[in-house]
C-alpha cells in the first residue's frame, strides 16, 4: 500500500496491471486487487480484500442510548436506502471496541440501529464512536450510474447474471452472487433474483470471490482510510472468507498471533491442536488456484505455526489484497489488531 494525500481518500477503479503494494504508516493510501483472466474458457474464480475505508462522516461521543449532543446529526442524513443501509457505526474505545451496527435511520441526536437493544448494550457511557459510509458494489466496482451503457464498469456486464462476470458475497449462510446488467429494461448491479444492488454494502472484514468469464486480468485501485485499532471478524462454523483488517502483507502471528512459536502459546486467536485436523484452519487461495493451509500446532515436537505438510510457517507471508478462509470447529468472533509485516 502507498500513501496520499488525505484529500484523495476516495475510491478509483482502473484497469491496468500491478500488484499490492506495502503498508507505510499513512492512515491513507492505496491497494490494488487483481482480478484473474479466466485464460480463454471457463470461470476463473479470485478471492479478494477490500479493505480500505470510506473517511469517518463523525467521530465523537454517544452514550448507552445512541445519543449524541444535540444537533451532532443532520435528521435523516444516514437513512438506510430503499434495500441496503447505506451507513454504519463502530464503536472505538472501551470493552467492545470494534463492534459495529448499521443504521436504519436518525434524528439530529440519536441512532437506530440494527440490533438496536443488543447494540446499545456495547456502548458505555461517552464512548467514542465513528460513522462511515459503507463501501459498495458501484464504489468498488464502478457503475454507480446504473446504465446500461456504463463504460467505468470494472467486471464484464451481460444481459443476465450467466453471461456478466460474477460478484459473489456470503450472505444469510450461503454465497449471493451479483452482476452488472446490461439490459435496458433492468441495467446496473443486479443480484440473482434481479433486484437492483448499486448500493449493497461490501462489510468491513469480509472477503470477496470474483468469477470472471473473461479472458484478461483487471485491477482494482482502491483508495482509502486504513483500519486501526481492534477489528471484530465474526467466524461460523465451517469455512468464512475475511479480508485481513490492513491492506498490507502480514505474517501469521502477527495476525493471530503466536509468535513465541511455543507449543503453549496462550496468545493464539485461533483454536491450535496437535494435528492439521485437529486445528482450527486458515486457507490462502493464490492467484493460480492452489490453497495453502496453515494451523497452530501444540505438539511439542513440532510447535507452533505448520503448513499442510508439517513445515515451519511462521514466516509464509499473506497479501494485504488477499481473502482468506478461516476454517472454525464453532461460530465465534476474533479479536484482531494486525501488525504489518513489512511498514
Amino acid at each position: 500500500m502507498k500513501t496520499l494525500t488525505a484529500a484523495l481518500a476516495i475510491l478509483v477503479v482502473a484497469v491496468m496491471t500491478g500488484n499490492a503494494q506495502t503498508s507505510t504508516t499513512d492512515p491513507v493510501g492505496y491497494n490494488t486487487i487483481t482480478v484473474a483472466g479466466n485464460g480463454g474458457s471457463g470461470v476463473k474464480y479470485s478471492y479478494l480484500a477490500v479493505n480500505l475505508l470510506n473517511s469517518a462522516v463523525f467521530v465523537g461521543q454517544i452514550d448507552g442510548g445512541l445519543k449524541a449532543a444535540a444537533g451532532s446529526f443532520t435528521s435523516g442524513q444516514f437513512n438506510q436506502g430503499t434495500t441496503y443501509a447505506k451507513f454504519y457505526v463502530e464503536v472505538m474505545s472501551g470493552a467492545n471496541a470494534g463492534s459495529q451496527a448499521d443504521i436504519v435511520s436518525n434524528t439530529t441526536d440519536t441512532l437506530t440501529v440494527v440490533g438496536n437493544a443488543e447494540f446499545q448494550a456495547t456502548i458505555g457511557s461517552g464512548a467514542s464512536v465513528s460513522i462511515r459510509k459503507h463501501r459498495t458494489l458501484a464504489d468498488v466496482f464502478g457503475g454507480s450510474s446504473a446504465s446500461a451503457t456504463a463504460t467505468d464498469v470494472l467486471l464484464a456486464p451481460g444481459g443476465t447474471l450467466s453471461a456478466a462476470d460474477n460478484v459473489m458475497l456470503y450472505e444469510g449462510g450461503n454465497y449471493k452472487s451479483y452482476y452488472y446488467s446490461s439490459n435496458t429494461l433492468r441495467a446496473g448491479w443486479r443480484d440473482s433474483g434481479g433486484i437492483l444492488s448499486t448500493d449493497r454494502p461490501i462489510y468491513q472484514n469480509q472477503g470477496v470471490i470474483i468469477a470472471r468469464k473473461s479472458n484478461s486480468d483487471v485491477v482494482a485501485v482502491v483508495v482509502g482510510v486504513v483500519k486501526t485499532g481492534l477489528s471484530l471478524i465474526d467466524l461460523d462454523a465451517g469455512y468464512t472468507l475475511v479480508s485481513l483488517p490492513a491492506p498490507a502483507d502480514a505474517t501469521l502471528p502477527s495476525i493471530f498471533g503466536g509468535i513465541s512459536g511455543s507449543a503453549s502459546a496462550t496468545d493464539v486467536k485461533i483454536a491450535k491442536g496437535g494435528t492439521l485436523s485437529a486445528a482450527d484452519n486458515i486457507l490462502v487461495v493464490s492467484p493460480t488456484g492452489s490453497i495453502d493451509t496453515y494451523y497452530y500446532s501444540s505438539n511439542t515436537l513440532r510447535p507452533g505455526w505448520r503448513n499442510s505438510s508439517g513445515d515451519v510457517a511462521s514466516s509464509a507471508t499473506i497479501s494485504g489484497s488477499a481473502a482468506v478462509f478461516i476454517k472454525k470447529a464453532a461460530a465465534t468472533v476474533l479479536a484482531v489488531t494486525q501488525i504489518p509485516s513489512s511498514q
